[in-house]
């Protein structure tokens, strides 16, 4: 049976001549991988642009388990439009980084309206912010309060001397192992996590704190969630604040 489907852009791979495989992060059915034919789309650049990362698309297809096969959407259309995203340097830089992000993150994530939502509603606060420069503390933002969705967020109560990255938690000792912050990071992190986007300008960072600030924040979903990778585009996010 068809269904109307809303899904927000992970990533594209091409597949063989004529087709591109189509990861998304759907309203309704969580992850999901679509079979997308370009033969007619080339000749439309509009077509092609649904399928951009980060784009939101509405779209029927019949999603049948044990198929066999990939479902094939029809009757696409954008339903957000962004206005200002793809043409800022610095906004593409950090949807390069989200999209890819996110693709790691999200890799067996099911159904989970609020999540979706939340990346939503990021993505356009992003496209509609006015002044570019003011977005420097953006993805740290948007990583701390991910994690929330994901049930990884960690537990803040009664800050200590350590705060043990692979439970999650504060410890008033040093933990067996490496995954860890000392106390001047460690009792920093109630605050840092109040951090949102109305109020993320008000944090004033060097680059070296951005830089750790994200270094902590990739290490963590890396010990939290199964099989993430190293991101290539850590890298040139990096070199966006330097």
């Amino acid at each position: 049976m068809q269904e109307t489907l809303r899904g927000i852009v992970l990533r594209t791979v091409k597949y063989g001549d004529h087709s591109l495989i189509a990861d998304l992060f759907t309203d309704s059915h969580g992850r999901q991988s679509l079979m997308i034919s370009t033969a007619r789309a080339k000749r439309s650049v509009r077509s092609v642009s649904f399928w951009q990362p980060l784009s939101m698309v509405e779209f029927s297809a019949e999603l049948r388990p044990n198929a066999g096969r990939l479902p094939r959407p029809a009757d696409v259309r954008a339903y957000y439009n962004y206005m200002d995203l793809p043409f800022s340097p610095v906004k593409s830089t950090l949807a390069l980084f989200l999209s890819e992000f996110l693709c790691a993150a999200l890799r067996e994530e099911k159904e989970n309206l609020p999540l979706y939502y939340y990346i939503e509603s990021s993505l356009q606060w992003l496209d509609l912010a006015e002044s570019p420069s003011s977005l420097a503390n953006f993805h740290l933002a948007f990583l701390m309060h991910l994690s929330r969705f994901l049930g990884i967020y960690p537990n803040l109560d009664q800050p200590d001397h350590y705060f043990d990255l692979l439970a999650g938690t504060y410890l008033d000792r040093q933990p067996p192992h490496a995954h860890f912050l000392k106390q001047t990071e460690a009792r920093a992190l109630p605050v840092l996590f109040r951090m949102d986007y109305p109020t993320m300008h008000l944090f004033r960072f060097s680059r070296s704190e951005r830089q750790r600030i994200l270094h902590v924040l990739n290490e963590y979903y890396r010990l939290h969630v199964p099989n993430f990778p190293e991101l290539k585009s850590l890298e040139v996010l990096q070199e966006l604040y330097s």
